[in-house]
Formats: structure tokens, C-alpha cells, sequence
């Protein structure tokens, strides 16, 4: 006689067996997530594993225990099928890009994550993985920590008096893309204390400028920050070359650059479940009288010439 469990899996065959024992990744958002749980001996195959930065699941790959099995948009379903997993965790997409997959018999499960617009909303995607393992209610807790991690430092620089003002970003092709003000990276700087100067440019996703546009609005800013991913020391000198008319920016003349080389301090991956850390790295870099003890981990000034 089968059990209650499966039973119920076997009149329901898109349902997904839990605990979870076998799964693959699409994202290394979700690797974050699984490295959180303790959940990566349970991975057995990755895509674009170029981007992953985690040692378990480079050192996995290396084993052949972790197998790549391509795209995001086009993995390898041969392998996919040899693999068995219980399930495969992908990122949604207005395009369906699984359909095959799904009449394959690989079972899906999507995670949304990266569509919300707040620190501490991505950081609660946790307790969705955890449930396929069982381990939400160890997630509910780290979630909690991390939430009050965030708002004592969230007090700490939004009861500062001094505002200074930030913008974001640089030009990628001829625009310059920079966050709407209710967008995550908007709320970072919102909970860090600071006038972003394009607050009133409202929206959860990025709007695009031209040069001219963000120079009006930004050229007199006091602080300038940037996301790069630069395999080498990134450095004032490399930011000119790329366009000569940054240099004419106040906060490029005051060194006053805030960035992160994701190449190296692993912002999207570890910083997703610390965004208490973020905040605090922030927090120091725009308020240098505030948390003066605090550590920097994923930012830091531009110092090099």
C-alpha cells in the first residue's frame, strides 16, 4: 500500500517529492540561498556556472559531482533527464523557456526573488527554498535576525541630520540607466540616509537618461555610486577612459566615489543574505562620522587613481 505521501505525489504528478534531494540551479541568486540552508550536497547540476562564485559548488564542478548543464534560456535536456532531479529552480521570464523541459518530466519551481524591490523582501525568498527541504522554520529565524540586523542600522542613519546627496550608475551603450525610486537599490540608499537625486523618478525597475539629463541633475552630487565587474583594481583613470565627461562630475573631482567590483566582493550572491552588512558598508561611506567601527565589506571608496 503506497503511504499518504505518495499517494498523493502519484495523483499529482507536477507535484515536487519534499524533502527535496536532488535539484538544479539556474541562478546564482539561488545558490546564496542554498548555501545559506546547507542545502548544496543536494545540487547536482548548475547553469552559467561561469557566474557562480561559490567554492562548494566551483569545487563540485571540478568533481564532476555538480554538472553544467548550460544556459538558463537553453539547458542540455539529455543531461537534464540523466541527471533526475526532483526539481529545477528557475528564474520567471515572460518568455516560457521550460515548456520542453516541463513535458520532459523535470518538475519546476520558479523563484521570484530578484522582482522584489526592497533589501529585506528579497531576503524572505529564504524561507520559500527552505520549504522544499524542510527547513522553514530555521529559515523563519535567520530571517528575523537579519531583519533586526537591518533596522538598528536603518536608525542609526536615517535619524542623521546630514543628507548628502547620490546618484547611480554609468553609461552602458549610449544611456545611462539609473534605479526608479522605489526600486531595491533606491531603498538601499533610502534606509542609508542620503538624497538620491532622482527620488522623485518613481517606478520598482530602472529608468534610462541620457548624459546630458543625469549631468543636470547630478552634476553638483556629493556622492557618486557604482556597481563595476573588472577583473583587475579598478581605478579613477579606467572610469575617464571610459567617458572623458565623468571627470566633470563634482563627486569624481572630490574622490567621492562609492562602488562595488562585483568580480570580487560578491555583492550578488553573499550580499543578498547580508543586506544588513550592505547597509552598513553604506551607511560609513556616506556618513564617515557614523559607524566608524563597522568593517567595509562589499563597498568601498575609489581611491586609486
Amino acid at each position: 500500500m503506497l503511504s499518504d505521501n505518495e499517494q498523493f505525489l502519484k495523483d499529482h504528478p507536477s507535484a515536487i517529492k519534499i524533502p527535496v534531494e536532488k535539484w538544479i540551479s539556474v541562478a546564482s541568486t539561488q545558490i546564496c540561498y542554498a548555501n545559506e540552508l546547507q542545502v548544496l550536497d543536494q545540487l547536482v547540476g548548475m547553469a552559467e556556472p561561469q557566474y557562480v562564485s561559490n567554492p562548494k559548488v566551483k569545487q563540485g564542478l571540478k568533481e564532476g559531482n555538480i554538472r553544467n548543464i548550460g544556459t538558463a534560456f537553453a539547458p542540455d535536456l539529455e543531461l537534464l533527464l540523466a541527471l533526475n532531479p526532483d526539481m529545477m529552480m528557475v528564474s520567471p521570464f515572460k518568455e516560457d523557456f521550460y515548456d520542453p523541459i516541463r513535458s520532459a518530466g523535470i518538475k519546476i519551481t520558479t523563484n521570484s526573488s530578484y522582482l522584489e524591490n526592497t533589501p529585506l523582501g528579497r531576503v524572505e525568498w529564504l524561507v520559500y527554498v527552505a520549504a522544499f527541504f524542510n527547513k522553514e522554520e530555521e529559515a523563519i529565524v535567520k530571517v528575523n535576525e537579519i531583519a533586526q540586523r537591518y533596522h538598528k542600522v536603518k536608525t542609526i542613519a536615517t535619524s542623521s541630520k546630514n543628507k548628502p546627496s547620490v546618484f547611480l550608475g554609468k553609461v552602458y551603450q549610449g544611456v545611462w540607466y539609473t534605479a526608479a525610486a522605489e526600486s531595491y537599490n533606491a531603498n538601499f540608499l533610502n534606509d542609508a540616509g542620503v538624497h538620491y537625486v532622482f527620488k522623485d523618478r518613481h517606478g520598482t525597475g530602472s529608468h534610462s537618461y541620457d548624459f546630458e539629463t543625469v549631468y543636470e541633475a547630478a552634476g553638483q552630487c556629493d556622492y557618486w555610486s557604482i556597481t563595476v565587474n573588472y577583473e583587475e583594481e579598478y581605478s579613477y583613470s579606467l572610469l575617464k577612459n571610459e567617458d572623458s565627461r565623468y571627470a566633470d562630475f563634482k563627486a569624481f573631482k572630490d574622490k567621492n566615489i562609492v562602488f562595488s567590483n562585483t568580480n570580487h566582493s560578491m555583492l550578488y550572491e553573499k550580499g543578498l543574505l547580508e543586506p544588513d552588512v550592505v547597509l552598513s558598508d553604506l551607511v560609513k561611506l556616506f556618513h564617515p562620522t557614523l559607524m566608524q567601527d563597522h568593517k567595509l565589506v562589499y563597498y568601498k571608496k575609489l581611491s586609486k587613481e
